[in-house]
């Protein structure tokens, strides 16, 4: 199969703004003195994230703290999963210090140095920037503070207690075939991608072309770089439209990719042309487009978010857990929607946990 004949990047957008105020630290404080000095010393010069507090614990958790470190909080997938962490923390009752790295690796980092600072007893971390943070990450390895990862995995060469994933590039792998089987061995398709600093955004882009670029006659004829953002999907997406006359398909990273693609393909006139799939399938939003089949189906990848937070309260406990856990992603199409979305209440239907300890 060709390589791509034309590259989109849409413009980056204002970083987005969290409901919890934060205070920039000081510039001309040494961050690394106050690493081994701790809370007390640093006093008022950390940043203020957003904390939550509750009253009642449950099983021996009182008075135990979790932080929990993520990228940027713009996505429909990204908000589930805070919210998970924030509502399970609930049911635990424990403290829950919660920043937002506003698309910035090196916010990031200096989040994940405060929460060691803070001394929290565990931090959950999510991140799109796994590269760039290592040094953050070995300094709450040599803290000794249990570290739950979230979906993409960190670089070789740090340490974690429990990552929660799916096999990406198998996933991605399956998502190739389905594209053989349904374009019958020949079409041309965008693709569009995430942030290129996730690992899982690789995988996705990896698993698929390995299966799409043995069959010669499908063609990726235009790529879009929009960040797992809705809106550079959307300008990217009508990039492709003005430049390719016909277009098959569309294999997106990311929900929120695929209705940004899918907003340009309705306004074009050109959905009957071709079909569009994505990941992720936690918003009301893409679960209705699927049922009534504007989008052809996403494979699904749970936010993790629950799950992070039954695996600390765990690992806090004392009990045993495994090293890595890998949940599966099926397929939503229109054929199995109704298991994940309730029309009559316009929400998506709520997964339980699926984490278990020990496995």
């Amino acid at each position: 199969m060709s390589s791509s004949a034309s590259f989109a990047s849409a413009a980056s957008d204002p970083p987005y703004k969290t409901g919890g105020q934060e205070v920039p630290i000081n510039s001309h404080v040494d961050r690394r003195k106050l690493l081994k000095l701790g809370a007390a010393a640093a006093g008022g010069v950390l940043a203020t994230p957003f904390i939550s507090k509750f009253a009642s614990a449950q099983g021996g958790l009182a008075g135990k703290t979790i932080g929990f470190s993520q990228s940027y909080v713009t996505t429909n997938w990204i908000k589930a999963q805070r919210e998970g962490v924030i509502q399970t923390a609930k049911k635990y009752g424990l403290e829950t210090i919660v920043t937002d790295a506003n698309h910035q690796p090196t916010k990031q980092i200096t989040d994940l140095e405060d929460l060691v600072t803070r001394r929290v007893d565990a931090i959950i971390l999510s991140t799109y920037y796994s590269e760039a943070i290592s040094p953050a990450v070995r300094h709450v390895n040599e803290a000794g503070i249990p570290l739950i990862v979230l979906s993409s995995a960190l670089q070789p060469g740090v340490d974690y207690t429990v990552h929660l994933g799916t096999d990406t590039l198998a996933t991605a792998k399956d998502a190739g075939d389905y594209y053989v089987k349904k374009l019958n061995g020949k079409g041309k398709v965008i693709q569009i991608l995430g942030s290129p600093g996730s690992t899982v955004n690789q995988h996705r882009g990896e698993g698929w072309h390995s299966v799409i670029d043995k069959v010669p006659e499908i063609e990726v004829i235009g790529q879009v770089q929009a960040d797992y953002d809705r809106a550079k999907a959307l300008r990217g997406m009508e990039d492709m439209l003005q430049a390719h006359g016909h277009i098959d398909a569309v294999y997106t990273h990311s929900e929120d990719m695929a209705m940004g693609a899918l907003q340009a393909v309705k306004e074009a006139g050109r959905l009957d042309e071709m079909f569009i799939t994505g990941y992720d399938g936690v918003s009301p939003e893409i679960l209705q487009d699927i049922m009534e089949g504007e989008i052809e189906g996403v494979w699904y990848y749970a936010p993790f978010g629950t799950e992070g937070v039954d695996a600390a309260a765990a690992v806090l406990r004392g009990e045993a857990v495994k090293k890595d856990y890998k949940f599966p992603s099926p397929f939503i199409s229109k054929a199995n929607v109704l298991d994940y979305y309730d029309p009559d209440t316009g929400k998506a239907k709520v997964a339980s946990s699926r984490f278990q300890p020990g496995g």
